[in-house]
């Protein structure tokens, strides 16, 4: 047993151990841990475009003006503009002012106005009001202003859901609870003005000061049922990454021994692809299987997420096959580390996270961009622009990885 413990491969080992721990824990926890939302940009449509409602926009362009804000408010002139806007992923939310905003908020001000003057004029006599031509101005003015219950200033806020579901669960709540907010501040106001005068009043007039401002809210590219929340593109990535992994090492193992001295030639690299390509069909339809025929997982068109599995999967082997055509065996560590650095920042949107995550690991990682090519397929429809940028990127890898894949057999003749 001594022997064992004062040997040094015993110790190396405890360093591996450690290694793969402190490596895990960067990539899982510290990821997490240092997660902080920070300019996540919503867009701010005002189809009413009165003094208020501009003043209140430029409350809260003030309000997250700074760097580190969580929001980054982008004006939008025109509402028809956010459907491509979400659709393009450009914006992970918005606040729509009615145009009818400025419209309630006078008549809400002209209301608390007319209850003020008869507060004010309603223990002076009538004959003295008929005598005074400018109060008796003022009291048919009052009248007038108070005939009519005024309408609630309207505002909705509107979640790009299928974005992002981490993000899309700040943006419901952080959205509604501004503009709560600044709907509690009008109220404040007019609750002094009516304190300040005694003015007691019903029910149903108490409910339009109280909340001046109506919140509704509204989602776009809402998440489906059994999408498991949200989190269906990441599993995907898993499954066609590990799927990939051990299609790699399983045929790469496989073609070695048939090898000529347990080198690769240019026919065995070619029955790596073809052999490759092969399995990364049945690993589509597999996991096609599993997540949509057995778990529910809902796809909305088959034939383009068969191919799109498909194609990330060979992309994903064709990575995976040039490693260990290069560095043998001792490349799988390295496909590990891929997988454990990308797991722990694919799911979060990059406005949150830290620079050393973003631009140590989100920056370079392949995975990413499947990841958002998944998101589009299974939430976003429509979104060719960012699909056309993830098929580009993800081919370049590809085509790169294949080169080298070809490389190697030059190499391994040069080492003979």
């Amino acid at each position: 047993m001594w022997k064992v413990i004062s040997s040094k491969m015993f110790w190396l080992y405890a360093v591996a151990v450690f290694a793969v721990l402190a490596i895990f824990s960067f990539a899982q926890i510290g990821a997490r841990n240092s997660v902080e939302l920070k300019q996540l940009p919503i867009a701010v449509v005002n189809t009413s475009g009165n003094q208020q409602s501009k003043k209140i926009i430029s409350q809260l362009e003030d309000k997250f003006s700074d760097s580190d804000a969580q929001l980054k408010l982008i004006n939008v002139k025109k509402e028809s503009s956010l459907k491509q806007g979400f659709t393009d992923k450009k914006y992970y939310g918005a606040l729509v002012i009615d145009k009818d905003f400025d419209k309630s908020l006078t008549s809400q001000q002209n209301y608390l106005k007319g209850l003020v003057i008869q507060a004010k004029t309603k223990d002076v006599p009538e004959q003295a009001i008929a005598a005074n031509a400018q109060l008796k101005t003022q009291v048919q003015a009052a009248k007038t202003m108070t005939q009519t219950l005024p309408t609630q200033a309207k505002i909705r806020v509107i979640t790009n859901q299928g974005m992002n579901a981490q993000a899309s669960s700040v943006v419901t709540t952080a959205l509604p609870k501004i503009t709560n907010a600044l709907s509690q501040g009008i109220s404040q106001k007019m609750q002094g003005v009516l304190k300040e005068n005694n003015i007691t009043l019903s029910t149903t007039q108490w409910q339009v000061i109280n909340a001046p401002i109506k919140v509704t809210t509204q989602t776009k590219n809402k998440l489906p049922n059994k999408s498991v929340s949200g989190m269906a593109p990441m599993l995907l990535v898993v499954l066609s990454w590990l799927s990939s992994l051990i299609g790699s090492i399983l045929l790469w193992r496989e073609h070695k021994k048939h090898a000529e001295n347990g080198r690769f030639n240019l026919s065995t690299i070619n029955s790596q692809m073809i052999t490759g390509f092969v399995i990364s069909i049945v690993a589509s339809l597999s996991i096609y299987f599993f997540a949509h025929v057995l778990f529910d997982v809902p796809v909305p068109d088959t034939g383009s997420f068969l191919l799109i599995v498909t194609f990330n999967i060979f992309i994903f082997y064709l990575i995976q096959t040039c490693i260990l055509n290069w560095a043998g065996f001792a490349g799988w560590p390295v496909l590990i580390l891929v997988m454990l650095l990308s797991m722990g920042v694919i799911s979060y949107p990059k406005e949150m996270l830290s620079p050393l995550f973003l631009n140590g690991i989100y920056s370079w990682t392949p995975l990413r961009f499947t990841m958002d090519w998944f998101t589009n397929n299974l939430y976003i429809h429509g979104s060719s622009v960012t699909s056309t940028t993830d098929f580009t990127v993800l081919i370049s890898i590809g085509a790169v990885a294949l080169v080298l894949i070809y490389l190697s057999s030059l190499l391994k003749r040069k080492e003979k």
